[in-house]
């Protein structure tokens, strides 16, 4: 039977050395690993440690296989912290028994169970039911197994949502700068608008400048025609002897 089992450990250090144990005899009484990843989460994140791929047909035996790689990449990922929180309402507790860990998926289950610290080696393993077991036998453990063609479906339909989320956010960001460029257009329209404004009040101010100087000109100049229009008057009277 093909299966994926994540082995979530308890002490850190334990998931280490049974990592380097599996590395260097990837099989044993009825099981053979065919790729394997040591992850560890820190915070939101969970990255990988070390990998292996024991099915590689090159000599570089260090790079995470196929299935095992996706699934990592998947936790790891921001569809990773989405799937922790998708099944909130099923506490730690709740998953500790194998009906509840059943009933959701192998992606849904590992971010949920691997907790802040915590270490798991996820392998792709071709055993006899549960003879994986005994490859991490003595370590204080919880081991969660999915069919592996079961998780090939969840990585397929994994991969489909993140594309989804990935077209949404372009989307939304394209809609986000079509909106900032609206705004600022109309940010630039208002300072257009306002300049025509603050020229148009300077030109009337100006005009009534104009006008005022004009009007007081002109009653300088009415009141010096008067008092010339009075001097002449008086000159004229004057000159006949009046």
């Amino acid at each position: 039977m093909d299966n994926v089992v994540t082995v979530i450990f308890d002490v850190e250090s334990e998931a280490y050395q049974a990592f380097t144990n599996l590395r260097n005899m990837p099989y044993g009484d009825g099981y053979v690993v065919a790729e394997a990843a040591l992850v560890k989460r820190v915070g939101d994140a969970i990255g990988v440690a070390d990998s292996f791929d024991a099915a590689a047909v090159t000599a570089d035996d260090t790079a995470t296989g196929m299935l095992v790689g996706s699934v990592v990449g998947i936790l790891g990922g921001p569809l990773g912290v989405l799937l922790g929180a998708s099944v909130g309402a099923l506490t730690g507790s709740m998953l500790d028994t194998s009906d509840a860990i059943d009933s959701v998926s192998m992606l849904e289950a590992t971010a949920l169970k691997l907790y802040d610290n915590e270490a798991a080696i996820i392998a792709l393993v071709q055993e006899d039911e549960p003879a994986f077991d005994a490859a991490v036998a003595g370590y204080n453990t919880t081991i969660i197994r999915h069919f592996a063609a079961d998780v090939f479906d969840e990585v397929e339909a994994a991969r489909e949502l993140e594309a989804e989320l990935a077209n949404e956010a372009k989307q939304q960001m394209r809609a986000e700068k079509k909106q900032a460029r609206k705004d600022k257009r109309e940010e630039r329209k208002a300072s257009i608008s306002a300049r025509f404004d603050a020229a148009k009040e300077k030109r009337a101010a100006k005009k009534a400048e104009m006008k005022a100087n004009r009007e007081a000109r002109k009653e300088e100049l009415d009141e010096a025609a008067e008092i010339a229009n009075a001097q002449f008057t008086s000159s004229t009277k004057e000159m006949m002897g009046e």
